[in-house]
This record gives C-alpha cells, sequence and structure tokens, in this order.
C-alpha cells in the first residue's frame, strides 16, 4: 500500500499529508485528555499538540518514504534484471516461459487464442566466422530493434537461446500469424548492421504454433512451433512455416 501511495503522489507529498495527519491525531488526543484531567482544554496544550508533530514528523517521515522508495527502486530493478536479457535488452527464455503459462492458463479458462512464433539466424555461425563476434552481437541486438518495434502492446518477444528468439502473439488468427511472419521476415531480410566498414546482411527462418484443443501444454506448443522452424529451415531457409 505504501509502495502504491509512494509511486502515486511522491516522497514530499506523502511527508506532506503524514505530517498534517500528526497533527490532527496529537490535537485530538491532547484535547481529550486535558478535557478528562483538567475538564478545559488550553491553547498553550493545543499549541504544543500542534508544534511538537508539525516539528519531528517531516524529518522522520521523509527519511522512511526515501529509504522506502529506494529499496523498491531497487528491487524492481533486480527484478527486470531478472527477466531481461543483457545482450538485446529483450525478455529472457524463462519469462517467455512463465508468460506463455498464463497465456495458456487464460485461454482454458476464458476462451482465445495465442501463438508462437521461434525464429532463428540463418547460418549465424558464418557471420561470426567472417566477421567476428562483436558482429554477432549487433546482428542479435537489431533483429531485437526490429522485431520489438514490429509487434504489438499486447504481444512479447524474447531471445530464447543463442541466435534464437520468441514471440507470443495474443488472438491473431492463423492467416494473419502467416502475414506478421512474412512482414517480419521482409524487414530482417532488407536490414543491414554497421560493423567497421562493413554492412551485413543476415536472413531469418521462422516457424509457428497456434494453440488448440489438441495442445496439452506449452511445451507441446513450443515443439509443434519449433518442428515448424525446422522445417524451414530444410526447405531452404529465409522463409516462414506455421504448423
Amino acid at each position: 500500500m505504501l509502495k502504491k501511495l509512494l509511486m502515486k503522489f511522491g516522497a514530499i507529498k506523502l511527508t506532506a499529508a503524514l505530517t498534517i495527519l500528526s497533527i490532527l491525531i496529537s490535537i485530538l488526543i491532547t484535547a481529550s485528555l486535558t478535557m478528562v484531567i483538567a475538564g478545559e482544554v488550553s491553547v498553550f496544550s493545543l499549541m504544543i499538540a500542534t508544534i511538537v508533530p508539525a516539528a519531528i514528523t517531516p524529518f522522520f517521515a521523509y527519511i522512511t518514504l526515501r529509504l522506502t522508495h529506494q529499496v523498491h527502486v531497487a528491487e524492481e530493478r533486480l527484478r527486470q534484471l531478472s527477466i531481461t536479457d543483457d545482450l538485446t535488452n529483450s525478455y529472457n527464455r524463462r519469462y517467455f516461459i512463465e508468460t506463455a503459462e498464463k497465456a495458456l492458463a487464460a485461454v482454458c479458462r476464458y476462451g482465445g487464442s495465442f501463438s508462437i512464433i521461434l525464429l532463428d539466424v540463418d547460418d549465424f555461425k558464418q557471420i561470426n566466422d567472417t566477421h567476428g563476434h562483436a558482429a554477432g552481437d549487433k546482428v542479435l541486438v537489431a533483429v531485437s530493434e526490429i522485431c520489438s518495434a514490429a509487434i504489438r502492446s499486447s504481444d512479447l518477444f524474447a531471445r530464447y537461446g543463442g541466435e534464437e528468439f520468441a514471440i507470443l502473439v495474443h488472438s491473431c488468427s492463423p492467416a494473419n500469424i502467416e502475414k506478421f511472419m512474412e512482414r517480419i521476415r521482409l524487414k530482417l531480410s532488407e536490414s543491414r548492421v554497421p560493423f567497421n566498414s562493413n554492412h551485413i546482411g543476415f536472413t531469418v527462418s521462422m516457424g509457428a504454433a497456434t494453440y488448440n484443443d489438441e495442445t496439452p501444454n506449452i511445451d507441446a506448443l513450443l515443439m509443434r512451433a519449433d518442428a515448424a522452424l525446422y522445417t524451414a529451415k530444410r526447405q531452404g531457409k529465409n522463409r516462414v512455416i506455421l504448423a
């Protein structure tokens, strides 16, 4: 609750609100006690009840709130690091699988559909052997940037491992999935990655599978997408196959 309030209002506004609240509580308690003990409320007692919390609360409240905010920022940073691929700054395989599992559970409960696309950079070893691993890394970053820009906000792009990437696509028909893959494949094949004095071209092969009643779990769906990707490779690369 405190974290949400901090994110919404900030430490300064929340400190002011806590100070006002502490003053009101102090006045209420002081007035109640002095009425019981002395039978009346004096101006002096109300002044003390106002000044003391007004002087003390801002200092301690602000420090506490700042520390709480810093802890929250650190926790969020650690969470982002745990789900992000260091090189490409895309999501990692673990987070992709977790999100796909949630998508499967939602579809099983509420209906709908989703698809998984696997894409692999063709002849990536040759790129590394010809231009060096630094050039290969730049190609992977380019793939991530182009694909991330091409997907919808509701979809998810991740580095699945090595030169392989995955896309989770929600509510898209098989026909549109194939068009979507072809559009990405074409953008990637037309791109050139500058490295030293060279401009490196590359292609990708893509395979996809859409959830259906015969898909018992995410592993089975990934196996279908992987089989489609393998077929694309076997048929000559630089193409898309929908399982």
